[in-house]
């Protein structure tokens, strides 16, 4: 089976839900873990391979834009056209306060130091946002 934790963005918040899910977050220092504000990454829109749980569950980050809502359904609805049932996947969104600014800095340019400020503000706000991203995972572990 597959599980995907999805956010936003797949490289900040949904990212870090699946590290806290396999018990892979060790600190608050998010900058160690791979993928983490990538935005080259994020730009492919493909999903983000971050481990196996240990149930042999493949587990994945991936970011679906600003309307979470919107996007898990649209690929709920693509899954139940291919005959795929919630055995094969399953979706977890991960929603936190800050998830919309999150998104509007990754959209600031290169060359107007937009990958430094990313980082920098994402560190800030995802320390803040940690216990919500937490409870996240709680809720679906439960």
């Amino acid at each position: 089976m597959k599980i995907v934790f999805l956010g936003t963005t797949g490289v900040q918040h949904s990212l870090i839900a699946a590290h806290i899910y396999l018990g892979q977050l060790g600190s608050e220092d998010f900058r160690s873990l791979k993928y983490y504000c990538d935005l080259s990454q994020e730009s492919s829109g493909f999903p983000l391979f971050i481990g196996d749980d240990a149930r042999g569950n493949q587990v994945y980050s991936l970011g679906v834009g600003k309307d979470l809502q919107m996007g898990q359904k649209t690929i709920e609805n693509f899954l139940a056209i291919l005959g795929f049932s919630s055995q094969d996947l399953i979706l977890r969104p991960v929603s936190i306060k800050a998830e919309r600014f999150l998104a509007c800095l990754g959209k600031i340019p290169c060359y107007l130091g937009g990958t430094k400020i990313n980082l920098f503000f994402s560190n800030i706000i995802l320390r803040q946002e940690l216990a919500a991203i937490k409870e996240n995972v709680e809720q679906f572990c439960n």
